[in-house]
This record gives structure tokens, C-alpha cells and sequence, in this order.
């Protein structure tokens, strides 16, 4: 009852003044908002860009031309984010490569592959013309990538052996240059060369390293002619399931190890990479980001729970004949530091609560504007809560203190 009987007297002496409740709470509710929106945010983020790369089959596994950059004495150096690759920065993945992966498929984890050459060319679209990737991959490339084919069809392994000049053109690029019309059977001319398209993608979903809508394919023995080159710009491993990736990626390096005269990874001059290592890597910077956000938020709540401590500070000042008063007639020390600790955990925790509407709102309209949903997780608001219960005990207790330390006389002859 004696607990009940201080807390209602905590309640009232906090809604007695709401302007200044509300003023005082201000700092709480701005920077759990802030922390609770950008923490849904980074996590929204996190989830968008692994729906992205999940789009690329997490069983994949991509080679690529040059080694890892090495940090330490003696390194080759490059730019962040970059690899060497030969001397003369040419790519390192020949037919032989492609040829050697392929002698793996059905006698071991890898199911499919394809050699991809990278390049663009200049379309005549409704808006005058546009420069657009066009890829020559194996006729398995579909198949690994998840394509999908609306209309027409994919070029079949006999078309590639023949360097036939066949296109399939992404969704959106078909529009953009036919509109309504039927593009199959039609001509294009890539790099002065004239292929004949014989597919159209359905609309696929953006993978977060390519746009198969707006790019086109061909066979990549076509593709060495019209663009000039011999080797890969990439190689695209299906596993066949996402427990056999590692083993997978240990079956290609040695491959190419092999096909390459390298002892070893760290003389290697390619990098084997799968879906899953992308993801790690992604989901460790967004958690960095997200939780370095987070901390430059919080810093309005310790502005808050400053705050806090100076309004409670006036408060022990206009009340001090109040609180001399109740010592005078038998309250106790702890009864006094309680009332005082509860308006001042009162106070937090109204804070937090509006400051996690806030924040979902805050983050619902941040989320709408970015084009990507928000995720305001259980954690998030349990740290909310938590900070919340810090602030108030740890601001709150000083003029708790001073208030319940007040001598009964000396209170009551205050003016």
C-alpha cells in the first residue's frame, strides 16, 4: 500500500505541470525516435540488399580475373575494393579454364557453367539512342541465373558452339526498342554486328550487381568476335545445393590453381567468390552502419537525460517545503529518494514510449521516401526500454538524493 500511495504521488506530481513533463521528456522522445527509425532503416536495408543478392542463387559461386588485394610489406597495392589482375591487367580466365569446370559437372557438386564475357553496345530505343550491357554467356546461363523467357526461347549449346549471332534481350530493353511490336525474328545490330533476337525475359528482379531487364545475351563465342576478346570476364558456378558450396569453391580453386601454374591462393590471379560470402560481407557492413547510427543518435539521449536531471533539480527546489512538510510529519528518507527516482523513471519511460511511436513512424516515411521496407525489430525496442530505465536511474538519483537528504526544519523555512 505504502508503495502504491508513493507512486500515485509521483503520478500526480508529474501530470501536474504537463507543459514541463512534456518540455522535459522532449530530448527521450527525439532520440529513442531517432534510434528506433534508423536502426529499422539499417535493418530494412540489410534485408533489401540480401533479397538482392539472393537473387543471384546463394548456391552460386563466381570466378573473376585477379587476386585478392594483399595488405603488408611488399603488397601490390590498388584502390580500395579492387583486385590485381595479370601484369598487364588483362583477364585470366581462358576457354581452358571454362573447359576444365565443365569436365566437373554431374561427377561432383557442380551442376552448371557458364563463361561470361561482359560488354555494351548502342541501341536505337523511343528515346533516341542508349548504350546497353550485352553478355555473352554458356547456354547454361539461364538455367544458373534463374531466368526466366516470356517470349522465344534461350540459345541452345549448339548455338554456342557455332558462335551463331542470337540475341535474347532483357524485358524493359525489348520495350524500350520495339514498344509493342514483336521483337522475335527481329535485327540488331551489337558493335556492327547483326544478331537476330530470338527471346524476351520475363521481368526479373533486380539482383544488386545487374539489371538483366535492361541488358541483353548472347552466346559467348559470339561475343569473342564482336567484342575482341578471347578470355572471360567472369566464370558462374552452380553448386548443386547451398551445403556443397564450400566444398565446391575448394573443387574450382584447385582447378584453376591447376590450369594456372599457382601453388597456391595467395599466387592465384583470379578470386573464387560465392553468394554467401557477398551476403556476409554485406551483412557485416549494414550492422556497422546501423549500429554506428544508432550511438550518433543516442547522443540526443544523453542531452535528454540531462535534461531530465536539471528539470528534476528545480523541481526539488520549488518543492522543498513540500518535501519538509511530509519529513516533518513521518516520512522517511526512502520514502522521499523513491518518490523522487519514479517521477523521474515516470518521465523516461513516457519518453521512450512516444519516442518508439515516433521512431516507427519516423522510419515508415523514411522507409517510403528510400523505396525499401523498414524493419523495427523486438531488440531494438528492448533496447529502447533499457536506455530508457538507464536514463531515468542514472539522472534521476542525484536529485532523488538531494531531495530526500533535505533537513525537515531548514525545508520548512524555506522561502
Amino acid at each position: 500500500m505504502k508503495a502504491l500511495k508513493i507512486a500515485r504521488q509521483s503520478l500526480h506530481a508529474v501530470f501536474s505541470s504537463k507543459a514541463r513533463s512534456f518540455l522535459t521528456i522532449l530530448g527521450i522522445v527525439i532520440g529513442i525516435g531517432a534510434v528506433i527509425a534508423l536502426m529499422a532503416l539499417g535493418n530494412g536495408a540489410k534485408k533489401d540488399l540480401t533479397g538482392k543478392i539472393s537473387i543471384l542463387g546463394t548456391s552460386n559461386i563466381t570466378v573473376v580475373p585477379g587476386a585478392d588485394v594483399k595488405e603488408g610489406p611488399g603488397a601490390m597495392h590498388a584502390g580500395p575494393g579492387q583486385r590485381l589482375a595479370g601484369n598487364r591487367g588483362a583477364s585470366t580466365l581462358t576457354q581452358s579454364d571454362l573447359e576444365s569446370l565443365m569436365e566437373k559437372v554431374g561427377s561432383s557438386q557442380i551442376k552448371g557453367v557458364s563463361g561470361n564475357i561482359a560488354g555494351t553496345s548502342i541501341f536505337t530505343t523511343t528515346d533516341g539512342e542508349q548504350r546497353f550491357q550485352v553478355t555473352g554467356t554458356s547456354d547454361d546461363y539461364s538455367e544458373i541465373m534463374n531466368l526466366g523467357v516470356a517470349e522465344g526461347g534461350w540459345y541452345t549449346q549448339q548455338e554456342v558452339s557455332n558462335g551463331a549471332k542470337v540475341l535474347v534481350l532483357g524485358h524493359d530493353l525489348a520495350q524500350d526498342i520495339f514498344g509493342e511490336a514483336n521483337p522475335i525474328g527481329q535485327k540488331l545490330a551489337v558493335e556492327g554486328a547483326d544478331y537476330s533476337v530470338i527471346g524476351v525475359l520475363d521481368t526479373m528482379d533486380e539482383n544488386g550487381v545487374t539489371n538483366p531487364n535492361t541488358g541483353g545475351f548472347i552466346p559467348y563465342t559470339a561475343a569473342r568476335e564482336t567484342f575482341q576478346t578471347d578470355n572471360f570476364t567472369s566464370i558462374v558456378v552452380q553448386v548443386q545445393d547451398d551445403a556443397g558450396v564450400e566444398g565446391a569453391k575448394e573443387e574450382v580453386t584447385a582447378v584453376l590453381l591447376a590450369n594456372h601454374g599457382a601453388q597456391n591462393v595467395d599466387l592465384a590471379d583470379f578470386t573464387v567468390r560465392s553468394s554467401q560470402d557477398l551476403l556476409a560481407t554485406i551483412s557485416s557492413i549494414t550492422d556497422i552502419m546501423t549500429a554506428f547510427l544508432a550511438g550518433i543518435a543516442a547522443i540526443s539521449l544523453l542531452v535528454g537525460g540531462i535534461g531530465i536531471m536539471n528539470i528534476m533539480l528545480v523541481s526539488v527546489t520549488e518543492r522543498t517545503r513540500e518535501i519538509g512538510l511530509r519529513k516533518a510529519v513521518g516520512a522517511k528518507t526512502s520514502d522521499v529518494l523513491a518518490q523522487f527516482l519514479i517521477e523521474a523513471l515516470l518521465l523516461t519511460f513516457t519518453g521512450a514510449i512516444i519516442g518508439i511511436l515516433f521512431g516507427r513512424l519516423l522510419s515508415l516515411g523514411a522507409g517510403h521516401m528510400l523505396g525499401f521496407s523498414t524493419i523495427v525489430t523486438g531488440g531494438s525496442i528492448l533496447l529502447a526500454v533499457c536506455v530508457a530505465a538507464f536514463i531515468g536511474i542514472v539522472f534521476g538519483i542525484y536529485p532523488a538524493a538531494k531531495a530526500a537528504r533535505l533537513d525537515p526544519i531548514e525545508a520548512l523555512r524555506y522561502e
